[in-house]
């Protein structure tokens, strides 16, 4: 028990820390295709060279590292090197993928043979403050964004992580800060530039290649083309960031979801509402006979000044969430840069599975994931339920999925002899969940293991029209299509 509840501790203290502490001008230069490819430059990384297995263990994020193995890495640091880059692999018939950060859980950037292009060495920021908007390339951290743009009392919704890079995040859709205001974070992405299949560099938005711009907005890691730039919306930082827990003990699930079934349809949306179902992070208390499993409620408020957001708080408080929990603190002042935590420190080390599932249920799937928390399997077991007030999407977005709750389950263990339970445990999670399932969320999905969440993310007419794009922009298959499709 005390290895657990460590390790529990040490869970709450990084991972809840994100929680309490979480249009240009057209720029084209058009080549026609198999013209001969430029000086390939950059940092390269073969499969001959001794230190191969290491760089490509290293751009993998969590400790369970995938066999697979391309033929060469590329660390481009400017623009023209990723074009060099793709015209190279067009050139020697290499199938390209590119990354930014390697936050997906299932590695779904490493391909055995062809080129990966690692963007995480682009990471420029530029903040033009008068217009509210930034550029930054796709290597930029979320605190790395978050720094430039705070001395212009600026925000912006990035992932509650501080180990995320921008580029696969707003790839993906991006579930980061304030989305009931400031919605789905590729919503904010007004533009980026984006190499093509053709080697072209476009500078892509709502009147210039629209079609690529639609894409760039939800795609996900079946993009057809490697972007080395978004241009941002920007946002007002909120006048005051004020944060409440409550912990339950996971018994009594049902009043929790009660309340929730309350406070959730009738907030601001200026409050955000997540529900964590996890082991207690209160070593001592669980020495002593505390529950081992807890239910702890979140609530994030964005005011204009500190009265505002305890107001927004207020009814939280006095919700049956406010009375008689294991351990409660209240009305706490906060900023983005303490939720998303540093660069590297925002979630625990270890191996690391997720799955989960949009859904516009409450109580029904607390009820489930309860049960399945009683029957987890590693001792870093946490599902999360983040509960979405605006779920209004622009029709300009592939990002087309999205339910009033987001159900995500993280499992974090050390040992690869635990990896075949964590997957049946996992498995046997997502089947309960089905009666209540919308469909996914890309960025969490492990689709490698399950190719088919790939098309599961989308509306069918947005994936019938993924399909379409890719074979008009990349009609030879330049570019690694989604893994399994």
């Amino acid at each position: 028990m005390a290895f657990k509840a460590a390790l529990n501790s040490l869970y709450r203290r990084q991972f809840l820390r994100s929680f309490a502490g979480f249009l240009g001008a057209l720029l084209t230069f058009p080549r026609p295709r198999g013209t001969r490819a430029q000086s390939l430059t950059g940092k390269l990384i073969r499969r001959s060279d001794p230190e191969y297995d290491a760089k490509r263990k290293g751009l993998v994020w969590q400790l369970a590292k995938p066999a697979r193995r391309p033929g060469l890495i590329v660390q481009p640091g400017n623009v023209n090197e990723v074009v060099a880059a793709v015209d190279h692999a067009r050139a020697q018939g290499l199938k390209v993928i590119a990354k930014s950060g390697g936050h997906s859980i299932p590695a779904s950037f490493l391909r055995d043979d062809g080129m990966l292009i690692d963007m995480l060495g682009m990471q420029d920021v530029a903040v033009d403050p008068d217009n509210f908007t930034a550029t930054a390339g796709p290597g930029t951290w979320g605190p790395t964004l978050l720094h430039a743009l705070e001395p212009h009392d600026m925000g912006f919704p990035v992932a509650r992580g501080g180990s995320v890079a921008i580029g696969g995040f707003l790839l993906g859709g991006g579930l980061g800060f304030n989305p009931n205001t400031w919605g789905i974070a590729c919503f904010s992405v007004i533009g980026a530039d984006v190499v093509t299949a053709d080697g072209n560099l476009l500078t892509v938005n709502a009147q210039q290649y629209p079609d690529i711009f639609w894409a760039v907005r939800g795609a996900g890691p079946g993009f057809f083309g490697v972007v080395t730039k978004y241009h941002l919306r920007a946002y007002p930082l909120p006048g005051a960031i004020t944060t409440s827990q409550y912990i339950h003990p996971l018994d009594n699930h049902a009043g929790v979801a009660a309340a929730l079934e309350q406070l959730v349809p009738n907030s601001d949306h200026r409050l955000e509402l997540i529900l964590l179902l996890t082991g207690n992070p209160d070593e001592q208390a669980v020495a002593a006979g505390a529950p081992e499993q807890v239910c702890i409620v979140n609530a994030v408020a964005y005011g204009t000044d500190a009265e505002d957001a305890r107001a927004l708080l207020e009814p939280v408080a006095n919700s049956s969430l406010g009375h008689n929990p294991l351990q409660k603190t209240e009305y706490e002042p906060s900023n983005l840069k303490i939720l998303t935590g540093e660069t590297g420190e925002s979630f625990p080390h270890g191996r690391m599975a997720t799955e989960g599932v949009w859904s516009n249920s409450i109580a029904p799937v607390i009820a489930v994931l309860s049960e399945r928390m009683r029957q987890a399997v590693t001792p870093v077991t946490t599902v999360s339920i983040r509960f979405m007030g605006n779920t209004r999407l622009p029709e300009d977005a592939a990002f087309s999925l999205i339910g009033s709750t987001n159900i995500l389950s993280v499992l974090t263990w050390q040992d690869a002899k635990d990896d075949n339970r964590v997957a049946g445990w996992l498995r046997d999670t997502m089947s309960v969940l089905e009666p209540f399932s919308l469909g996914h969320y890309i960025n969490n999905e492990d689709v490698v293991s399950y190719p088919e969440r790939n098309q599961g993310s989308f509306t069918p007419d947005s994936w019938t029209r993924l399909r379409a794009l890719r074979k008009q922009y990349d009609p030879d298959s330049l570019f690694h299509d989604y893994f399994g499709v």
